[in-house]
């Protein structure tokens, strides 16, 4: 999912010689991403500006990850999720690791999604076989997904 364009639009020198710097990236989307910044007299703009771009995805992917992680955590199996800038190897990655160090009630809404997994989605997700992901399913998720429709009973969602 790449930056698709990426231009410096423009560069004010100021009073002490630094430019201030106004880029637009473009995504694959064609949604555009501006950068403000200040360069020093020296700075290449060229190099700044590729190296941004290339900082841009993991910032973008990064943003996703966690709106994903959030979702799931405040909505379980009735999260939205997106995949516009990341993959499901690296939520389901981020989940794993959000899993481990969870709250009760979040470890409640990420175990009711995981539960919408498939066995062989999860053995993915945690390095784990099918059997196990099947054990993991039947003890912690399907648990889970009981208790957390019973919360969403609870709250009239």
């Amino acid at each position: 999912m790449p930056i698709a364009s990426s231009e410096t639009v423009a560069a004010f020198v100021q009073r002490d010689g630094r430019r201030a710097v106004h880029e637009r990236h473009v995504d694959h989307l064609g949604i555009e991403h501006v950068r403000h910044w200040l360069a020093g007299a020296d700075d290449n703009l060229v190099d700044a500006l590729a190296a941004y771009a290339a900082r841009l995805l993991d910032i973008l992917r990064d943003r996703e990850i966690d709106a994903n992680i959030a979702s799931v955590l405040e909505n379980g199996s009735l999260a939205t999720i997106t995949l516009q800038h990341s993959t499901a190897v690296q939520n389901r990655s981020a989940l794993r690791e959000a899993y481990r160090s969870a709250a009760r009630v979040q470890a409640v809404m990420i175990g009711d999604y995981l539960n919408t997994l498939t066995n062989n989605q999860l053995a993915t997700a945690f390095g784990i076989t099918t059997q196990e992901a099947s054990t993991l399913r039947t003890n912690k998720l399907e648990p889970a997904a009981t208790i957390a429709s019973g919360i969403r009973s609870a709250v009239g969602a």
